[in-house]
Formats: C-alpha cells, sequence, structure tokens
C-alpha cells in the first residue's frame, strides 16, 4: 500500500497490492503508478482553489 499526506495532512490512498515474491518489481510499478494519481490529485485540487 502507497499513501502520502497532502499539504492538508489528509492521507491520500494511492496504490495497494500484492507484493508477494515480487517485491522490486511490484515496487517498479506501483511508484510510478502513485505518482502519477497523487499529481492528478494535486491538479484536481488546485482546480478547486484548494491548497
Amino acid at each position: 500500500m502507497l499513501f502520502v499526506f497532502d499539504p492538508d495532512r489528509a492521507a491520500i490512498f494511492l496504490v495497494a497490492g500484492d507484493k508477494a515474491g515480487q517485491w522490486s518489481r511490484w515496487y517498479d510499478e506501483a511508484i510510478p503508478l502513485a505518482e502519477a494519481r497523487y499529481a492528478e490529485y494535486r491538479a484536481a485540487k488546485d482546480k478547486e482553489g484548494g491548497r
């Protein structure tokens, strides 16, 4: 599970999955996905006028 706290200190859940037997591969795929999802979240918040 990957999550981040936004500037408002809200926990934002980004990615989850089963890492069994493929730790490195899971992170190689999940981190770019989490970064993209957080960028989308921030863009939406900025459009709303949020922090």
